[in-house]
């Protein structure tokens, strides 16, 4: 059986109709398959991360195509890196957890969230913010979703202790769950 290899792909360049398209095409013709990926309009900006996998020689084949057949296509700039294969990277018995809060926004809630899940020592996986107006007010609103792995010996439970802290400190609504159980 022939080892797949992994890459990570990025990318930002102009938003336009048919841009994953073109991405996802690019990946079939050269026989790499698309494993995790994130893909995000900011602004008037198209940003993507993708992990890909494929043999020794598609993987080359991408490296060496994205900048002379891609780029050219779409006018995005792309970076790629080697990396290990998710089952070699993560750790086999940290438990996930999902945090999700919302607020007024303002600055600096990122921050105490993301330093409290530090002080656990909770890897932080993804992490998704999103800001909006609130209807009739137009109040600034701000929601922060960021999937973790617990390490071993720390429980659900000291890491919601640790988020209505920061909860009640920064005047936040938390909730800690486990991210296969339900709302």
């Amino acid at each position: 059986m022939t080892q797949h290899r992994h890459l990570v792909i990025s990318a930002l360049g102009p938003d336009r109709l048919g841009l994953v398209a073109d991405l996802t095409a690019f990946l079939a013709e050269r026989a790499v398959s698309l494993e995790d990926s994130r893909m995000a309009i900011l602004g008037g900006e198209f940003g993507m991360m993708a992990l890909v996998s494929g043999t020794e020689q598609a993987i080359a084949r991408v490296e060496e195509e994205l900048a002379t057949v891609l780029a050219p296509k779409t006018g995005a700039s792309f970076v790629t890196r080697r990396t290990k294969s998710p089952e070699e990277h993560r750790a086999g018995d940290a438990l996930p957890v999902l945090v999700v809060a919302e607020s007024f926004d303002r600055e600096g809630i990122a921050r105490a969230i993301t330093a409290a899940l530090e002080k656990l020592r909770v890897s932080i996986v993804a992490l998704e913010t999103t800001q909006w107006s609130a209807p009739f007010t137009g109040a600034p609103l701000f929601r922060i979703e960021i999937r973790g792995d617990v390490p071993r010996g720390t429980t659900i439970g000291t890491v919601r202790a640790a988020m209505e802290k920061v909860a009640a400190d920064e005047h936040l609504d938390v909730e800690v769950r486990s991210p296969s159980s339900g709302v």
